[in-house]
């Protein structure tokens, strides 16, 4: 799948295969035992090898590609009658007290749920839940798509995955959504919180810049650049970020905020207005005790007063709901109703906890009974009043397909949203399925959405609501694709009021890590010294917070805001 949202398929290739799976397998010359990436390749089913001593090397698993495809979706049934554990596939994941890359059987149990089973050599065996619902997790395979390569990668393969993170030249996807910290200040303390914020640097305008200029020369252009912290309104030079973000490349800055300042100083509100950024507030509930468990105290009239900003002012929002078991779950519909209002409300992103960071040791959880996306969805349709349905939602295939589910909601001509899955076979029509907050002005995405408009005339005795759906999409292309010539920034922002998006997105711990996901991962941080990091290794091997602050980094690992192999910060460092 071209990854067009992003940029225009001449300017970047896609993979020359499909990334499956991963499985366990040994060297052929040195018999070394192995992780293998399962690939899609044409007709074959391909296992690629990478051995530190002998190189890389590949074997024919199938001549039949989708053959293998349905065989291996097939595994995933547990067997009628079945009484222990059923086994899917393998994968490797961490232990979860020394955080060890271990070998991790994918198991499936009678509660029809997905759980991880670890046998640590140092430590001993653990278990982790990692699916609500194993047919959902199985039948995302069936979504892997080709991943994009960047123009250029930031390393080479030298020991594999995950300590040539870089990103490498085998990482399957190329970087959708890049996420610059700027500053590890914060103005909250966050039980919850996924990093771990030092107090010590607000990154230069200048180092910045030349971010920006490595993603363009890594990438050619970008549709979104999410500015995040720590909290980001908290750096003194935050609007001149925001500006050296603002190149032709860069379709979208966001600033990722708790609002916390938005609601109270309006100047400020008004100057992020007429900066043409977008925002990305933090609301992961609306009554006090969720707050406080959540974010450390009640922030309800301090949210309320960003939400009113924000309206006020028509600045194009997402909201970022991070969904916990036992503290928020029953507020879900809640936030989606909120969404569904207001048209500055462009998308919703609900974040499965994740226990990394300072959350990572200061959050009571349990891996065995936790929120995942299957949860978080059957929680929205269940308080949402068939507004949105369970199978209104599908795995992203542009990242691994555990990684995200989404859906795009139509605007109707009388206000209302509908899940394009109501009218829409997304095994035909995979390309809406993309990492878009918005729908883009691609040729690509105007010649889907005619035929789509096309298919649901010819079909509109079978489709509720047919004349509306049409006459909506007459609308939004219309809207999106005028006569006029567009420029890329333009052609990527332009149909942001036709359609809104709810994405799912569950970040990785130490319970749930599998490398598998990692390889795939579109959701990357930029560092100082050129590095491009996949979010979750990162958050798990970099920062020195996998278990909660002061957690010893892997033997590969770097902390961020360090240039150079010293380990030495470069950057005024704030006390």
């Amino acid at each position: 799948m071209d990854c067009q949202s992003c940029a225009p398929p001449e300017l970047r290739k896609d993979k020359p295969h499909t990334f499956l799976l991963h499985e366990p397998t040994t060297c052929g010359t040195c018999g070394v035992g192995l992780e293998g990436r399962v690939v899609l390749r044409g007709a074959d089913a391909v296992m690629l090898k990478l051995c530190t001593t002998c190189g890389p090397s590949e074997a024919v698993l199938s001549t039949d590609a989708e053959g293998y495809l349905a065989a291996f979706l097939a595994r995933g049934e547990r067997p009628a009658g079945a009484t222990g554990d059923h086994l899917f596939k393998h994968t490797t994941s961490t232990c979860p007290k020394c955080l060890t890359l271990v070998p991790a059987e994918v198991v499936i149990r009678a509660d029809s749920r997905v759980y991880f089973r670890k046998d640590c050599a140092t430590c001993g065996p653990s278990e982790a839940l990692v699916s609500e619902d194993a047919a959902y997790y199985v039948r995302a395979y069936a979504f892997a798509r080709a991943g994009t390569e960047p123009l250029k990668f930031a390393a080479e393969v030298e020991h594999g995955c995950p300590t040539d993170c870089g990103t490498c030249n085998d990482h399957e996807q190329h970087t959708c959504l890049p996420i610059i910290e700027v500053t590890d200040h914060c103005n909250l303390e966050c039980p919850i919180c996924i990093v771990n914020n030092q107090y010590s640097n607000h990154i230069e305008v200048a180092t910045f810049g030349s971010i920006i200029d490595t993603l363009i020369r890594n990438e050619g252009q970008c549709e979104s650049v999410a500015l995040s912290g720590g909290e980001p309104t908290s750096h003194p030079k935050i609007l001149e970020l925001i500006a050296a973000a603002q190149r032709p490349e860069i379709g979208r800055v966001v600033v990722i905020t708790n609002g916390l300042r938005l609601g109270k100083d309006r100047d400020f509100a008004r100057a992020l207005k007429a900066s043409g950024c977008y925002v990305g507030l933090q609301l992961d509930g609306f009554t006090a005790d969720t707050h406080e468990k959540i974010r450390g105290r009640d922030l309800v009239a301090e949210k309320d007063a960003a939400l009113a900003a924000l309206k006020e002012l028509d600045i194009p929002t997402q909201l970022i709901f991070v969904a916990t078991r036992g503290v928020n779950e029953h507020q879900i519909g809640q936030v989606v109703e909120l969404f569904l209002r207001e048209d500055h409300i462009l998308s919703l992103n609900f974040q499965p906890a994740a226990f990394t960071g300072l959350g990572g040791g200061a959050f009571a959880h349990d891996p065995m009974d936790r929120l995942t996306i299957p949860g978080v969805i059957k929680a929205i349709a269940a308080q949402t009043n068939g507004a949105l349905r369970y199978e209104d939602f599908f795995p992203l295939p542009c990242s691994h397909p555990q990684c995200v589910s989404l859906t795009y909601l139509l605007r109707l001509d009388d206000g209302r949203h509908l899940p394009f899955a109501r009218f829409v076979d997304f095994k035909r029509y995979g390309t809406l399925l993309r990492s878009s907050a918005t729908l883009p002005a691609t040729a690509e995405m105007e010649s889907t959405l005619q035929d789509l408009m096309y298919d649901v005339f010819s079909q509109q005795d079978d489709i509720p609501e047919a004349p509306a759906v049409l006459a909506a999409l007459k609308r939004a292309l219309g809207v999106m694709f005028p006569e006029r010539q567009l420029s890329p920034q333009q052609a990527i922002t332009i149909g942001e009021r036709q359609a809104k998006s709810i994405f799912l997105h569950h970040y990785m711990d130490r319970h749930d890590f599998d490398l598998e996901r990692l390889r795939k991962c579109c959701h990357h941080y930029p560092q100082i010294d050129g590095r491009i990091m996949p979010a979750c290794g990162f958050n798990m091997f970099h920062r020195g917070a996998a278990k909660g602050k002061d957690t010893q980094l892997a033997p590969w690992g770097r902390k961020p805001w360090t240039t150079g192999g010293d380990g030495q910060i470069r950057l005024s460092v704030v006390t």
